[in-house]
């Protein structure tokens, strides 16, 4: 049965809120005459999109199982799967403090890129946060998933 991982409703209900406010008082700008007042409407509108993006149900978790990772992100999947996983680890970019995944050669996707194109991170793939699982248990996890089946490849081969 796989493990499945949700994002934090908080924030982005915040951040709903928030834009949903300034949203209608650009709005009301606009109705008044003040032109720049539009480039609020645009702004705080993405920040409406975006927040409703990651409110929705099913529009994003990670789902661990023995076969690999499953990304949801905004309504898009991608698969990793375990044999295309070559190491998993903690980074941090200033505060922000993530899991990372590096890809070996046999994942097709567009995230394999030579080691000197990598982002800030050092890793093919960044993980976003989820809830109900604290960061260093979520990579102990992934870690022990990754470990076993590439022993039961080991042992298969």
């Amino acid at each position: 049965m796989p493990l499945r991982l949700m994002p934090e409703k908080i924030q982005p209900v915040v951040i709903l809120v928030i834009s949903v406010i300034l949203f209608s008082a650009g709005i009301e700008l606009v109705r008044s005459g003040v032109p720049e007042a539009w480039l609020l409407v645009g702004l705080f509108g993405l920040a409406i999109f975006a927040s409703l993006m990651t409110i929705l149900p099913g529009a994003c978790f990670i789902e661990i199982d023995e076969t690999g990772l499953k990304v949801i992100s905004r309504f898009r999947e991608t698969q990793y799967q375990w044999s295309q996983v070559e190491r998993i680890g903690i980074f941090e970019v200033g505060i922000v403090r993530r899991i990372g995944i590096d890809l070996n050669n046999s994942y097709p996707g567009p995230e394999r890129v030579p080691n000197y194109m990598k982002p800030a991170s050092g890793y093919h793939v960044t993980l976003p946060l989820m809830t109900g699982i604290e960061l260093d248990e979520m990579l102990e996890v992934l870690q022990k998933c990754l470990v076993v089946t590439s022993q039961e490849d080991y042992i298969g081969d």
